[in-house]
C-alpha cells in the first residue's frame, strides 16, 4: 500500500525537488519508506506501507533491462498465479511483492495486462522504449488517482494535496464541480474541486506521451443481468463460495489484520468467513454513538460473541465532532459531505492501533440491492400510477409532520420519498441520495458562481454510468448509480482517505471481480427482493451467522448530525454560514442559506443534509482556500 506521484515534462526535464515535495505530502499513506527515480522527461516517486515482502519491494520498481519503471498503490490478489505464469514465460522477478507482477504483465501484454489483474490499484508506469507514461485505476475505484495537465508538463498523484504542492496547480474553484458537490455531497470523477485537476475514472487507463499526446480508454464494463433459471438458493450457495475465496485471498500474510464489524449482514459475513479461514481470533472493530437510534454496538458485539472475535469499539460523541470535522477537512482534500466520514476516521484510528490491514463489507449493498432506496423505488413505481395531484396533497400533509432527530426518521424519509416519487427512477434516485436538487442550485449559489457553471446538468456524468449497465428496471438504475457513482466517489473515497490517514489498508472482499460479476449477472428477480433487501446474502448467511443477524434490517453508517446541528454544533454552523462571511466569500447566497439554517434550528424542517453539505464545504475552504 503506497502513495504515488510524478511528473512527465514535454520538451524539458521536470524539477525533481518538486516531485520530492509532492511525495512528502503523501507520507501518511506510506510511512515505512520512500523512493524516487528520474530520467529524461519523467520523474516518479512513491511512499510505501510495507505489507507484502517487508524486506524488499522498494519503489520505483524496474524491469530486467531497466526500460520500464513502476510506482503503484494497492494490492494484486492473484499475484501468485500471475507470477507463476510470467516466470514460465521467462520473466525474472527481483522481489516477492504482489505489485511487481504489474510490471512484467505489462511487458507481456501492454495495457491489455489490466484484464489479468485482480485487486485494488492505481499505478503509473514509464515505458522508456515507447516514451510514454501509463496510468491506470482498478475496476471499482478503490484506489485514487488525480492528475493535472499543465501545458508544458503532466503531473499525477494519489491525493489532491500532493498536486497542490506543484507551483503550476492553481487553487481556482471549478463552478461545475461545486454544483455537482451540492447535488451529490461529493465531487464525482472526472471532476475535482479545482479546475486544474481531474481524476482518472475507475476501470480506465490513460497514456501520456513525451510529446504531450494523451489517450484514455475504458478496459472493463460491469455486466448486465441475464435471463436464466438461477434460483435464489443456488445464487446464495455460489455467492458464499465466491466470497469465501475472495476473503481468503485478502487475508494479510506478513502483517496483523482484522475486520470492521458493524453487526450488519455484509461486515458480519466477511468476518465469519475470515474467522473460518484462520486458527487465531480475528480482531474486530466497531463504532458507536450515545444516541440510541444510531448506535450499532450491541449488534456488533452480539456477532463478535458468536464468532469469538477479539472485539474492540469506540464511541463518537458530539463533543468529538468539531475536532473530527476539522480533521476530515484536512484529510479529504475536497469538500466531502458524507457525515459517516467522522466515524470512519474514528474507527480507522482505533483499528490502526492493533492491525495494519482490515477487511470491510463495502460493496455488498451496491451489488446485492441492500439500500432502502431499492424498496422505495418499488413503492414509488406503484404510487406513480396515481394522479400527481395526490402527490402534491401528500407533500403538503408531510410538511406538517414534526421534525425528528432519530436515525432515518419517518418524517424525513417520507418527505423525501413523496417529493420525488413521481419522477423517473434516475431522477428520484439521485434526488433521494443527494442534498440540493437541480432547481435549488440557482438559489443556493451566489449569482456569479451559478453564472460560471458551463455544464448545467449536475447529473450529466450519472447518465453515462446508467447507460453502461443498460438497466431495464428501477432497481437496475439504482444499482448502476450506487455502483458507479455512490460507491466509487463516496464510500470508497471515504475509506481510502480515512484509513490511509493513519496508514491503515482497507480491503473489500465483495469487490472481487468474480463476486461482483456474478452478482450483477443474476436475474433481477433473484438479486432483489419484493420488500426485503439483500435476499441472496440473507440466504448465503444461513448456517454462517445467527438468525438475528440474517434478519436484521439495513442500518446505514449514520451520524446524528440533525440533532448536533441544532445543539452542540450550532455555534460552529452559525459561524461557518454567517451571512457576512458568505457575502465576502461569494460562493453561496447568504439569504437562502440563512433561511435553511433558521428553519432547521427551529425544528420546522429537517435540513441536515443541505446544512451539513454547506458546513463541510466551509470547513474545507478554511484549510484549502484560506490563502
Amino acid at each position: 500500500m503506497c502513495g504515488i506521484t510524478g511528473i512527465i515534462g514535454f520538451g524539458r526535464s521536470p524539477a525533481r525537488p518538486i516531485v520530492e515535495r509532492m511525495n512528502q505530502a503523501l507520507a501518511h499513506r506510506g510511512p515505512d519508506e520512500h523512493g524516487s527515480w528520474g530520467d529524461g522527461p519523467v520523474v516518479l516517486a512513491a511512499r510505501r506501507l510495507r505489507i507484502v515482502d517487508l524486506a524488499n519491494g522498494h519503489q520505483p520498481l524496474a524491469s530486467e533491462d531497466g526500460s520500464i519503471r513502476l510506482v503503484a498503490n494497492g494490492e494484486i490478489y492473484n499475484a501468485d498465479e500471475l507470477r507463476a505464469e510470467l516466470q514460465a514465460d521467462g520473466h525474472t522477478f527481483a522481489t516477492h511483492t504482489d505489485i511487481e507482477v504489474i510490471l512484467h504483465a505489462y511487458e507481456a501484454d501492454g495495457p491489455g495486462c489490466l484484464a489479468r489483474l485482480e485487486g485494488m490499484f492505481a499505478f503509473a508506469l514509464w515505458d522508456g522504449r515507447r516514451r510514454r507514461l501509463l496510468l491506470a485505476r482498478d475496476r471499482f475505484g478503490e484506489k485514487p488517482l488525480y492528475y493535472a495537465a499543465l501545458g508544458d508538463s503532466f503531473a499525477f498523484a494519489s491525493e489532491l494535496k500532493a498536486l497542490l504542492v506543484h507551483p503550476g496547480v492553481r487553487r481556482e474553484l471549478d463552478a461545475d464541480a461545486v454544483a455537482r458537490y451540492l447535488a451529490h455531497e461529493y465531487v464525482p470523477a472526472p471532476y475535482s474541486i479545482f479546475r486544474a485537476v481531474r481524476k482518472l475514472r475507475p476501470a480506465h487507463w490513460m497514456t501520456v506521451a513525451a510529446d504531450g499526446a494523451v489517450h484514455a480508454e475504458r478496459y472493463w464494463t460491469a455486466p448486465s443481468p441475464r435471463a436464466d433459471r438461477t434460483t435464489r438458493d443456488d445464487a446464495a450457495d455460489a455467492t458464499l463460495r465466491l466470497l469465501d475465496a475472495s476473503v481468503r485471498s485478502r487475508l494479510a500474510r506478513d502483517v496483523p489484520w482484522g475486520t470492521f464489524l458493524s453487526g450488519g449482514i455484509d461486515s458480519s459475513l466477511v468476518t465469519a468467513l475470515a474467522a473460518g479461514a484462520t486458527s487465531r481470533r480475528v480482531k474486530t472493530f466497531a463504532i458507536g454513538f450515545d444516541e440510541d437510534s444510531y448506535d450499532e454496538r450491541s449488534e456488533a458485539a452480539a456477532v463478535a460473541r458468536v464468532l469469538g472475535t477479539d472485539h474492540r469499539e469506540v464511541v463518537l460523541r458530539a463533543a468529538d465532532a468539531p475536532e473530527m470535522l476539522a480533521e476530515a477537512a484536512r484529510v479529504f482534500d475536497e469538500p466531502f459531505a458524507d457525515a459517516s466520514a467522522l466515524p470512519a476516521l474514528a474507527v480507522s484510528r482505533l483499528a490502526r492501533e492493533h492491525v495494519t490491514v482490515v477487511l470491510s463489507g463495502d460493496g455488498g449493498d451496491e451489488l446485492f440491492c441492500g439500500y432502502p432506496t431499492q424498496t422505495a423505488h418499488r413503492a414509488a413505481s406503484i404510487l406513480a400510477r396515481t394522479p400527481q395531484m395526490i402527490g402534491r396533497m401528500a407533500e403538503r400533509a408531510c410538511a406538517r409532520l414534526p421534525s425528528s432527530d432519530r436515525y432515518l426518521s419517518f418524517d424525513f424519509a417520507l418527505r423525501r420519498f413523496i417529493r420525488d416519487a413521481w419522477r423517473t427512477p434516475f431522477e428520484r434516485h439521485l434526488r433521494w441520495m443527494g442534498s440540493f436538487t437541480p432547481e435549488q442550485l440557482p438559489h443556493v449559489l451566489a449569482r456569479d458562481t451559478f453564472a460560471a457553471i458551463t455544464a448545467r446538468d449536475p447529473y450529466a456524468e450519472a447518465h453515462d454510468h446508467v447507460a453502461s449497465l443498460d438497466p431495464r428496471a428501477a432497481s437496475d438504475v439504482a444499482t448502476a448509480l450506487d455502483l458507479h457513482l455512490y460507491l466509487a466517489d463516496d464510500n470508497l473515497v471515504q475509506w481510502d482517505r480515512a484509513a490511509m490517514a493513519t496508514a491503515l489498508e482497507v480491503r473489500a472482499p465483495f469487490l472481487d471481480r468474480g463476486v461482483a460479476e456474478f452478482a450483477l449477472r443474476l436475474p433481477a428477480a433473484v438479486r432483489r427482493g419484493l420488500w426485503e433487501t439483500k435476499p441472496v446474502l440473507r440466504r448465503a448467511a444461513r448456517g454462517v451467522l445467527p438468525p438475528r443477524t440474517q434478519r436484521r434490517a439495513k442500518h446505514g453508517f449514520g451520524v446524528p448530525n440533525c440533532a448536533w446541528l441544532r445543539g452542540p454544533l450550532r455555534s460552529l454552523m452559525d459561524d461557518a454560514l454567517a451571512p457576512d462571511r458568505l457575502r465576502r466569500q461569494g460562493i453561496f447566497d447568504p439569504a437562502y442559506v440563512t433561511a435553511l439554517r433558521e428553519r432547521h434550528v427551529r425544528g420546522i424542517a429537517n435540513h441536515r443534509k443541505e446544512l451539513w453539505t454547506l458546513l463541510t464545504f466551509q470547513l474545507w475552504a478554511d484549510v484549502y482556500l484560506a490563502a
